[in-house]
């Protein structure tokens, strides 16, 4: 990524004892497309081969503090810390204490937020996207993206009451009668979510303060389920849904093989026979790993 030329989109994701080989995919498809703009990676627990690495391919790194013992243990003490949050202390404060106690898969939204907040006037659009099943066919932002924040479903019959991680996530956080509000809905993918940066700050603002009076955050791993909370919920102003295998994204982890569409050239497409620029948990079919890897010119 050109750190001298203007840029006005972002890309955000974070990375957790990962090596380099682990997000080669996703840093040399990107480069492909020619993306312009800026890669911001917060890192933890990385070794210092791979962050010189990530730098020399323009990406910029954020390294923060994360221990995992002692982060499960301040899970116990939830009871403890939510009284807190729901105290008269100051944002400031509680996003201070949040950094101490939240589970990474939430604590990582806090991170993007403070983020946006010092820099949102060098961007004007921002993708947030997990790294290690990430492949990208092109330019992520090589599409009319309008106002507001975009959301990715995955498959249609992918609801969120046959899910047993979505039900143990909203049980947890929201009751059993939300759970039950909510079961029909398809699930979408918190994983790869578009926003210009005003919908985008409030995205995240939401996704916090509602971490912070869930429940709990016993379910470690969770943030997907508040992510659907927020979009069936109707939580923020504007807010698009693009279906899966009909738009920019294709969500590939409960698709079977033979479901996946590939033009003569062997890139994949989706039901419009266009080329989406995102491919997400393309891991999840084996094969697919080596076929989309013989498209990268530059290792």
């Amino acid at each position: 990524m050109n750190r001298t030329a203007a840029r006005r989109d972002l890309i955000l994701t974070l990375l957790y004892r990962m090596h380099f080989d682990a997000i080669a995919p996703f840093v040399f498809s990107l480069k492909q497309t020619g993306y312009t703009g800026d890669l911001v990676a917060f890192v933890t627990m990385m070794d210092d081969e791979t962050i010189v690495e990530m730098n020399r391919h323009g990406i910029i790194t954020i390294p923060f503090r994360f221990h995992p013992r002692i982060a499960r243990r301040t899970w116990w003490l939830g009871s403890l810390w939510r009284q807190i949050f729901k105290s008269g202390l100051s944002q400031k404060k509680k996003e201070r204490l949040a950094h101490a106690v939240f589970p990474l898969f939430y604590r990582r939204h806090l991170l993007y937020l403070e983020f946006l907040r010092e820099h949102h006037q060098k961007y004007d659009r921002v993708f947030i996207t997990d790294c290690r099943d990430v492949f990208f066919q092109g330019n992520p932002f090589s599409w009319d993206m309008s106002p507001g924040v975009h959301f990715s479903l995955e498959e249609e019959s992918n609801k969120i009451g046959q899910c047993r991680h979505h039900i143990r996530w909203l049980k947890s956080q929201f009751g059993q009668n939300t759970l039950d509000e909510l079961a029909h809905e398809t699930i979408s993918c918190a994983g790869t979510t578009f926003g210009d940066i005003a919908g985008m700050v409030e995205y995240l603002s939401t996704m916090v303060s509602l971490s912070m009076n869930a429940l709990s955050l016993r379910e470690h791993d969770g943030d997907q389920g508040i992510h659907n909370y927020i979009l069936r919920k109707k939580l923020i102003s504007r807010a698009m849904v693009h279906e899966n295998r009909r738009g920019l994204v294709i969500t590939m982890g409960d698709m079977k093989p033979e479901d996946v569409r590939f033009n003569p050239e062997g890139w994949i497409i989706n039901d419009g026979g266009e080329i989406p620029p995102v491919l997400h948990q393309y891991d999840r079919i084996p094969q697919l790993g080596p076929m989309l890897l013989k498209h990268i010119k530059e290792r």
